[in-house]
């Protein structure tokens, strides 16, 4: 009888129920509703990307302007921190504008400059053939063959020399021949004269408007095709420009109203939950928050000090270097690429030295490595622990298995992201996902599905 009952009651309670109230049910709601919006927001990319880009830059930039905020010294509270945060922004890329542009640009200029005139492979050909071994030498020599060979004023003056000489007797052989190609025209022009008598007027007009028409088609496709460039021209610019309009504009707002962004998701966490969850977010935040301020923070000093470093050693090119391998240093362990570029240019820089003068070839290896060992140790030791901190708590393999991964999926974008998502991932599975798993092992098995 109590079974009955059991049952029955049972079977009442599956009766009236909704189909949200059933947890499996409601768990696959709640995938395709993620679902849908993430392809909401891919189908409207050309809205939704300039709002998260300015989204992405308020929260980052939101330290700072709660501190501006907070200044007495800057009127209008939260108003004032928003524009001194865009002023001193302004600044900074004037500066940089102004005093790191153009001698990076001068530097990349130099560099297309020797590579189209063949200077960079007739170094690279010298660099094989006086230190490369034997065995791979030819081999060596091929890869850098794809360069382009460029042209010495020496190879250029004699060229034309030798064009002058051909343009001279191509003159001689033209006034011998001339006489000799007159006599044998003059049967040929009275043979076309008679052709051209029997044609009659209708073949003539056919070949003419033939003719026309296909130069006229060839005209339009030429038109056609300009105008296509053109309008994609167009097109691109207006929508860089709208880029740069839209991003500020809405960053302006976001940063503004960010405090009351906050409190409206707040508002929409359900009330029974808002605690754990607060503590999860407010754990996110820190380690998002924490990884990708500091990281940018410290590319950018490490990037100062890489050219101060190549700079001082003489490698070629080092403001360019130097801003490569600082920034790619976001990305931790990936600023171990500078290590041989740095000494591959320090080698071809080397060559231009005469030989007395030039570097020993232990000193070639020895000082891009230092220079890379002092700013590495200096991030490890000092910046990230003062700047970062333990904010993403994760160990060095956890790390780089993360960049792995990101990278194969999503190539240098997943690379970035890979450690804020990796962060975010423990922080679930230790503070949601393990517990849950325990609590499901140990709990008695309940009768219906039910939340």
């Amino acid at each position: 009888m109590d079974d009955r009952g059991d049952d029955s009651r049972q079977t009442n309670a599956w009766a009236d129920l909704h189909l949200w109230q059933i947890r499996f049910i409601r768990d696959i709601l709640i995938a395709l509703v993620v679902f849908l919006l993430f392809w909401l927001g891919y189908a409207m990319r050309d809205v939704t990307v300039p709002l998260l880009v300015a989204l992405l830059l308020a929260y980052l930039a939101e330290p700072a302007i709660r501190w501006g905020s907070d200044c007495v010294w800057i009127p209008f509270k939260r108003l004032g921190g928003v524009i001194f945060f865009l002023g001193v922004f302004i600044v900074l890329i004037l500066a940089l504008v102004a005093f790191v542009i153009p001698p990076g640009v001068n530097q990349v200029l130099d560099l297309v400059d020797e590579v189209e005139n063949g200077v960079v492979r007739t170094k690279l050909i010298k660099l094989t053939d006086e230190y490369a071994p034997e065995s791979i030498r030819s081999d060596l020599i091929e890869l850098v063959e794809f360069l382009p060979r460029g042209r010495r004023s020496s190879d250029a003056k004699e060229d034309e020399a030798l064009l002058a000489s051909d343009q001279r007797q191509e003159g001689a052989d033209a006034k011998t021949s001339a006489s000799d190609e007159k006599k044998q025209a003059e049967p040929s022009q009275a043979a076309a004269g008679d052709h051209l008598a029997r044609l009659d007027d209708s073949e003539m007009m056919q070949s003419v408007r033939s003719k026309a028409a296909a130069n006229a088609g060839t005209l339009i496709g030429i038109v056609r095709q300009g105008g296509s460039i053109a309008w994609s021209v167009v097109l691109e610019v207006f929508t860089i420009a709208m880029l740069m309009f839209l991003i500020p504009f809405y960053f302006f707002f976001f940063s503004l109203w960010y405090p009351h962004v906050t409190e409206f998701m707040d508002s929409m966490i359900p009330e029974r939950d808002r605690t754990q969850t607060r503590h999860l977010l407010h754990k996110m935040d820190a380690a998002v928050s924490g990884f990708v301020r500091g990281r940018i923070l410290i590319a950018i000093i490490m990037s100062v000090l890489f050219v101060i470093g190549y700079m001082f050693i003489g490698v070629p090119y080092a403001i360019l270097l130097g801003i490569f391998a600082g920034f790619i240093s976001i990305v931790p362990y990936l600023g171990l690429v500078a290590i041989p570029l740095s000494i591959l240019l320090l080698l071809v820089g080397q060559l231009e030295v005469p030989d007395a003068d030039r570097m020993a070839w232990w000193g070639i290896l020895l000082w891009p490595t230092v220079v890379y060992t002092i700013v590495g140790n200096l991030d490890g030791w000092v910046l990230t622990p003062w700047i970062q901190g333990k904010s993403t708590n994760l160990d060095p393999v956890t790390i780089f298995v993360a960049i792995l991964a990101g990278g194969s999926v999503l190539g240098v974008y997943g690379m970035l992201i890979s450690i804020p998502v990796a962060a975010c991932v423990k922080i679930l599975l230790s503070d949601v996902v393990i517990p849950k798993l325990r609590e499901m092992g140990t709990r008695p098995r309940a009768g219906t599905p039910l939340s």
